[in-house]
């Protein structure tokens, strides 16, 4: 039971203008602002699928555009030796940061501070399992790095933070929402040596090229107590100017 062109290219249209802020979106999504029942829903999302005006790109989960197949990141030198090391000491950890996120990168630097994340009751063997790899580790005064300005400064640094949450990472290496989070709320709120502009070409390359699940992206953002910059950095190209001029006026 397929549906005319005319039908199909009033529900994309009505998709494009509702849901381009949440791409990629679910079925639940949909049924909302297209008012079908759900076994109606089910054909319009197949006969969308079959025609090209949207694109599965997860369980449940699909797209206004064809993104990349398996995308995977590229880790720096010493960013696969952290990797080597701890895979083999049984502690909970992942990689985060420019290692997940260097694969988006227009231009990235030789060397850049490896940022990890493990298990808050083993950041101390953690740290000494690296120390003695002749790895460089700051976990009780990461302030310090704040007084450094250029990247290639903190050549062979691993930067490594206590957290209880692991659900956003596989195989030791976080998703790329949570690496863009913690790259975010590195450069904004710790002063890590990256120029705004740089993370900024990151995001937008990530959107792209990926099915990345803004949904997620804020969710995760919420833990960190930065959901509100996340949220407007996501939904920014739908609001108004005028809305934007109102807020820097409250804000001055």
């Amino acid at each position: 039971m397929e549906e005319k062109g005319s039908a199909l290219d009033n529900k994309i249209n009505i998709i494009r203008n509702r849901l381009a802020h949440k791409d990629p979106f679910t079925v639940a999504d949909l049924g909302p602002i297209l008012e079908e029942k759900k076994s109606t829903l089910y054909w319009t999302i197949w006969n969308l699928a079959q025609k090209g005006y949207i694109y599965k790109v997860g369980k449940g989960l699909y797209s206004l555009q064809r993104k990349e197949p398996d995308i995977n990141p590229i880790l720096s030198p010493l960013g696969n030796r952290v990797l080597g090391i701890l895979r083999e000491s049984g502690y909970e950890f992942f990689i985060s940061g420019l290692d997940i996120l260097s694969v988006f990168m227009e231009h990235v630097p030789e060397t850049y501070p490896a940022l990890l994340y493990g298990n808050r009751y083993s950041l101390d063997e953690i740290s000494e399992l690296l120390s003695k790899n002749n790895i460089a580790v700051v976990h009780r005064d990461i302030g310090k790095y704040k007084s450094m300005q250029q990247i290639h400064m903190l050549k062979d640094l691993v930067l490594l933070y206590p957290t209880n949450e692991f659900s956003y990472a596989e195989n030791s290496l976080a998703s790329f929402e949570k690496a863009f989070v913690d790259t975010y709320y590195e450069v904004t709120r710790r002063g890590y040596p990256l120029p705004l502009q740089e993370l900024v070409r990151m995001f937008m390359n990530m959107k792209r090229r990926t099915s990345l699940d803004t949904n997620r992206l804020i969710k995760i953002a919420s833990r960190r107590s930065i959901h509100y910059d996340i949220r407007y950095i996501v939904e920014r190209d739908f609001i108004s100017d005028k809305a934007i001029e109102f807020a820097t006026l409250l804000k001055g």
